[in-house]
This record gives C-alpha cells, structure tokens and sequence, in this order.
C-alpha cells in the first residue's frame, strides 16, 4: 500500500537500531527505491516499513529481518541464503550469503538490486567471488 501524505522523497532509511540503509529516492506501490548512500538504487519491500516520521523505520534490525532471505543473482539463480549482515559507522554495508556449497560469501549493499520476498542481486554470482 502506497503511502499517503507528505512525500517521503529524501527521507532516510534505517533499521529499528538506527543502522543506515539509504535515503528514498522514489516510491512505487510496493517498494521504496534507494538512490542515494552506498546502495546506488536499491528496491526495499514496503513490508519492511514499520513507520514514517521525519525518517522511515523499519520493522526490526537489518540482522532480523534479512536473515534467511533467498538471494538471486541477475540471471534469476539461486546463490544462497543471507546468514548475517556487516554495517560500518551505523550504515549497511554488505550481507553475508552461505552459498550452495557452504561457503560464505561477502555481497556489498551496492550490488543488491531488490529486497522484497528475496534478495535480488545486479550482478551474476561468478561476479562475487571475483577480486576476493
């Protein structure tokens, strides 16, 4: 559901402990859209949304609410599952995936494309384990 009153354009986006995600660049009827920060342009689930005031706060930690998401690459392939998240000075900065095979792999904010029912990634998986 859309939000309605003021727009919410520029407004930052933080976890429930105040961990940066990003700033709303645009709203659609089921995602923000990140456009500012280190994710780049990011679509985050409005389900995630649990108020808005002079900032949008989400429903639990970073921590809480992706672990355990699905992660696709850009091709739509199963990668693995978002065990941990890493934050740097109070801002999301990369989510820790176990992969098929049990490794962990790091997966940087910017490379994220949506976070809804999972998380969709702008680059292919041989792209993250590039450069190590």
């Amino acid at each position: 559901m859309a939000h309605r009153g003021p727009s919410i354009v520029g407004r930052s986006v933080v976890d429930s402990e105040g961990t940066e995600i990003g700033y709303v660049s645009r709203e659609e009827p089921d995602f923000l859209v990140i456009g500012e920060g280190a994710t780049g342009r990011l679509r985050l689930g409005r389900r995630f949304v649990q108020r808005i005031e002079d900032r949008v706060v989400l429903r639990g930690t970073a921590l809480e609410m992706f672990t355990g998401l699905n992660v696709l690459d850009a091709q739509g392939e199963f990668v693995g599952i978002v065990r941990d998240t890493v934050e740097a000075d109070d801002v999301l900065d990369s989510f820790i995936v176990e992969d098929e095979k049990g490794e962990m792999v790091n997966v940087m904010l910017e490379d994220v494309r949506s976070i809804g029912d999972w998380l969709e990634l702008s680059v292919a998986q041989d792209a993250l384990y590039e450069g190590g």
